[in-house]
């Protein structure tokens, strides 16, 4: 295993999310852990979730800020992982909202338009990561937060 510093990491991560926007969002209801699906994308440096108004996942976040994804890796037939946790919250600046949805690939197949009620924007700020390189067999961690 290679140790990589954390600049060097951080890096390294950054590449991989970027083309992997396919992830699994855990949140909380009450004491049961739920995981689903997402598409994560990258707008200005931050990260953010398009989704239903009525998804359970608002309520939940709404309840409980802390989440984690997961983000599968394979690489040569060798998989890895990159594990993110960190806080969501509800986005509710309009033209945050309009700007992100220009990013957001499949935004107007569901919704209208920035506007439309169905349309939640989530934004997720990572504090820590896990990884895990593909074919490798120990994971390292580094720190993300922003100041």
């Amino acid at each position: 295993m290679a140790k990589t510093n954390e600049s060097a990491l951080q890096q390294e991560l950054l590449a991989w999310i970027r083309q992997n926007q396919y992830v699994y969002l855990a949140t909380s209801d009450k004491n049961q852990a739920r995981v689903r699906p997402v598409v994560l994308f990258l707008h200005e440096e931050r990260y953010f979730f398009a989704t239903f108004s009525g998804d359970s996942k608002v309520a939940q976040i709404q309840s409980n800020k802390n989440v984690e994804i997961c983000i599968p890796l394979t690489e040569d037939g060798q998989t890895g992982y990159i594990r993110l946790r960190g806080f969501a919250s509800i986005v509710n600046n309009a033209a945050l909202k309009a700007d992100a949805s220009e990013r957001c690939f499949f935004f107007d197949q569901y919704f209208s338009g920035y506007d439309d009620p169905d349309y939640t924007l989530i934004e997720f700020d990572p504090d820590y990561a896990e990884y895990l390189r593909p074919g490798e067999t120990f994971s390292q961690g580094c720190n993300l937060k922003r100041y």
